[in-house]
């Protein structure tokens, strides 16, 4: 195959790597949602953690002043409201993070289904990829049908009246003790070749995803179980 030049694939191998371009790009786009619902999170979790540390400070710096016999009354109100501001903004923000842990989950369901979708189409690649290989393949087998049919008369030849032959200890024909033989020089030559995964045109033009690992493979199913089961709750707190 002439990997350097795209318009050369059969039509079915563009077809599925341009699919498979596409449902990689679903993914990387449910992904990178994903991570700003996160980083949100962790951002506004941040603050109301700093605002509820604030409230504490002030709260426990108040505690000092009254029992100080020169603190006015003044000086007490000024620092309970800005404890009370602290701890407002701190629930604020708690009400912000709770309203993000929906469109987090509904983020997390989104890229494990575009995950699955992503696998899908990859080993649909990999399948239509291999196809096409072995049709290929197929152009250099005369050698090999030679050499497999004279090693075929040569092991015919062994037989004898006198006894068996070695080879047909162990294959039903002299045909199936060749085709053997040719297995085992194919595997020897399989042992030692070396894939170079960087010069493969296909390959490289369908690189997996950044961030697969990250995420569980969610199902259709699994994801109508997780949204029945969000429903029933948000229906029985409503009651």
């Amino acid at each position: 195959m002439e990997q350097q030049n795209t318009a050369q694939w059969p039509a079915a191998l563009q077809a599925a790597l341009t699919e498979y371009q596409s449902v990689r790009g679903k993914f990387e786009a449910a992904r990178d949602a994903a991570d700003r619902i996160t980083a949100d999170i962790q951002k506004h979790n941040a603050a109301a953690d700093a605002a509820e540390a604030e409230a504490q400070q002030v709260r426990e710096e108040a505690a000092k002043l009254m029992r100080s016999a020169t603190t006015t009354p003044n000086d007490l109100r000024e620092l309970k409201a800005k404890e009370r501001a602290a701890y407002s903004m701190a629930e604020d923000y708690r009400a912000i993070i709770a309203e993000f842990k929906q469109a987090d989950e509904d983020a997390t369901l989104n890229v494990g289904m575009s995950k699955r979708e992503e696998g899908l189409e990859y080993s649909c690649l990999l399948t239509t990829y291999a196809d096409t290989l072995m049709k290929e393949a197929a152009a250099f087998v005369a050698p090999l049908c030679r050499a497999i049919e004279v090693q075929r008369r040569a092991y015919e030849s062994e037989v004898s009246p006198a006894g068996k032959a070695h080879w047909e200890h162990f294959h039903k024909s002299a045909t199936d003790a060749a085709l053997a033989r040719m297995f085992d020089v194919i595997r020897a030559g399989f042992s030692t070749f070396e894939f170079d995964r960087a010069s493969d045109a296909v390959l490289q033009a369908a690189q997996r995803p950044a961030g697969l690992s990250r995420f569980k493979t969610m199902s259709v199913a699994t994801k109508h179980y997780l949204e029945t089961l969000r429903r029933l709750a948000a229906e029985r707190n409503a009651t």
